[in-house]
């Protein structure tokens, strides 16, 4: 039994690193023939500290609040 899940939990990590190649190329075949433009926001939480990247000072500040907000939450429940 726990063989089989070890193999299951392979399989399906192989099926995500295939789909997000797949979904990568199949994004920048669309960008190149329509000119479209994505923008891309995040927070990223390493412990307490909060990595913010975004497009232009808008979105940068948009996604500090957020990681400030986030990185307020992990105190209160993690204190």
């Amino acid at each position: 039994m726990q063989i089989l899940l070890q193999n299951l939990g392979w399989t399906l990590l192989v099926i995500g690193i295939i789909l997000v190649f797949v979904s990568v190329i199949s994004a920048s075949r669309e960008t190149d023939e329509h000119g479209t433009h994505t923008q891309s926001k995040g927070v990223i939480l390493l412990g307490p500290i909060p990595i913010v990247w975004g497009y232009g000072k808008k979105g940068w500040i948009i996604a500090g609040a957020i990681g400030i907000i986030l990185c307020l939450v992990w105190f209160v429940f993690f204190f």
